[in-house]
């Protein structure tokens, strides 16, 4: 901003924060010779990384801080670097050193013993029909219901704002007058059915009701072949599995639908093996996270224009993905798979 003009530097620099200490021109000239001499600002960091550059390599040091790791691999680097009394940066150099890199934990559902042959039977059959018609997944309509909220999940580490000035933001939570989203969505080869807003509870005859009357209307811009053919995928929720929504399913797609005791057994816990579930909902509350502390209609209609920001292409290629998972959950015999995904 000074046009590196030490003077007109610290000019500005009262100017912009008035309450702090403010350097004079000679501290500001010494900060920019030592940051371009050695690529620090700070005198003690300097000297800090120097004493750990200059000091001979100690062998017995180095393991200390490699078994803090091997014997607790969530260490976090200042922690070691207390438990051993060397620097942080010493501590990253070794293990950058010794190829060592942080890696997060991947959240999944908790699966029962018996669901693991249940999963990998599924996949396998999958894949059968895979190998018979290459297009058989694109003949699958996945489907879906999300609750969004105005809460929803705020982490203040992924949300910042970048100023000159501490802003002070603030971000409300546990709202007075609460409002919930109940939103149904399809997706089907390259093509997104929906949004469609469900009542915010649920039953098994307001979702038969669904399945009978507006269904239908959600999927009259498909071709007529691929309506006649198609596979209707539901999970094992309990709305899903009323008898009078089995009895619609039965009559719309008659042994053509995927769910809790249907023609095609859907494996309980699931969601990995789901489109909505491992990509539209992620996809779509991402996008929406900014404005939930909206009213109800500005967010539903955020929620419309975030659905149709997905491409054909897009919603192929997330559908598509589903081959890739079927092998990875075999190759687990039905255990977890999604922390081997690339």
């Amino acid at each position: 901003m000074a046009h590196e003009n030490a003077l007109e530097a610290a000019r500005i620099y009262r100017e912009r924060f008035p309450n702090r200490a403010h350097p004079t021109v000679g501290t500001i000239l010494r900060c920019v010779r030592r940051a371009r001499n050695t690529g620090f600002v700070s005198v003690q960091r300097q000297q800090l990384v120097q004493f750990d550059r200059g000091v001979r390599r100690n062998i017995n040091r180095e393991e200390a801080i490699l078994n803090e790791f091997e014997n607790d691999p969530t260490n976090s680097v200042r922690r070691v670097a207390e438990n051993v009394g060397v620097s942080r940066q010493l501590v990253h150099r070794v293990i950058r050193e010794d190829g060592l890199h942080p890696f997060h934990y991947q959240r999944v559902q908790h699966l029962l013993p018996r669901d693991q042959m249940q999963r990998a039977i599924f996949c396998q059959v999958f894949l059968a029909q895979c190998r018979q018609d290459e297009t058989f997944p694109d003949n699958i309509l996945w489907s879906d219901e999300a609750i969004f909220t105005p809460n929803g999940i705020f982490n203040s580490k992924n949300f910042i704002m970048w100023q000159h000035q501490n802003p002070h933001a603030v971000r409300q939570c546990a709202f007075q007058f609460r409002w919930k989203l109940n939103v149904w969505a399809g997706i089907i080869g390259n093509r997104v059915i929906g949004p469609y807003f469900l009542p915010p509870r649920l039953d098994g005859e307001r979702y038969a009701q669904f399945l009978e009357n507006h269904l239908p209307i959600l999927l009259e811009d498909l071709p007529l072949q691929m309506r006649q053919t198609m596979i209707f995928q539901h999970d094992g929720a309990p709305p899903h599995y009323s008898r009078r929504a089995r009895m619609v399913l039965d009559r719309h797609f008659p042994d053509r639908w995927i769910g809790r005791n249907g023609p095609i057994s859907w494996p309980a816990r699931s969601p990995d093996l789901n489109v909505l579930d491992y990509f539209v909902w992620g996809y779509i509350k991402n996008r929406v996270e900014n404005v939930r502390d909206r009213n109800v209609e500005e967010v539903r209609e955020n929620i419309i224009a975030a659905f149709n920001t997905i491409t054909p292409n897009v919603a192929h290629r997330a559908t598509r993905q589903i081959i890739q998972r079927a092998r990875l959950c075999i190759q687990q015999q039905g255990n977890h798979f999604e922390q081997l995904m690339h």
